[in-house]
């Protein structure tokens, strides 16, 4: 009997730290993959604004191939959660939230690739709407399921601002790429840098209670 109970208390115990191990590999994992995108995201689209801005040459757009970096790094984060044995729900919510974004921009971009070939004319930016709406929510779904405040109100933003656009473009209304590429940048500041600052933090914290 004695040794029922304690069978009993340590599966609790056990449980208990299963959990709050899942919610701090989680929030350290998450953090580092959304400053990841976020900091190479806001780079390369500093650099291309600049470089189309000065010598007003728009090969230089080609500079966003360097996004496939991300692509790396975030294989690397998935690998090594991997390792670390179990998945929780809402590990497996968040990878399969990413794993639609991804898969619908490496659709839209092999979409835009094949009308520029056909047409001649450049259709990219619709993945510059991409980038704010698709990504946007996506950040926003996963900021609901994480209960991180930071990822929900910056991928509103980006959302209400994909929608904006839209909005522009379907009213004929003129679109200044002086302020476009400042707001993009805005944009992915807030719903992937400043969340990846504070879910680090959070899981820092949680780290130093334990």
């Amino acid at each position: 009997m004695e040794e029922k109970k304690i069978n009993e208390k340590e599966s609790i115990e056990l449980i208990a730290r299963m959990l709050s191990d899942t919610k701090s590999r989680l929030e350290v994992g998450d953090g580092n993959i959304l400053l990841n995108w976020g900091v190479l995201t806001v780079a390369v689209a500093t650099v291309v604004w600049i470089a189309v801005a000065v010598t007003n040459n728009p090969a230089y757009n080609g500079l966003w191939g360097l996004m496939v970096l991300g692509w790396l790094l975030n294989r690397k984060h998935t690998v090594a959660q991997k390792k670390r044995g179990y998945k929780s729900y809402t590990d497996q919510v968040c990878a399969k939230i990413w794993r639609a974004v991804s898969i619908l921009g490496v659709s839209g971009a092999l979409m835009c690739a094949i009308f520029q070939y056909a047409t001649g004319t450049s259709p990219w930016f619709a993945m510059f709407i991409y980038a704010l709406m698709v990504v946007g929510g996506g950040t926003f779904a996963s900021g609901a399921v994480l209960k991180v405040r930071s990822m929900v109100f910056g991928g509103a933003f980006s959302v209400g601002f994909g929608f904006g656009l839209i909005c522009c473009l379907l009213t004929g209304i003129a679109i200044k790429p002086v302020w476009l590429m400042p707001i993009f940048i805005l944009c992915f500041g807030l719903m992937m840098i400043l969340p990846g600052l504070e879910m680090r933090q959070k899981a820092r914290k949680e780290y130093e209670r334990a």
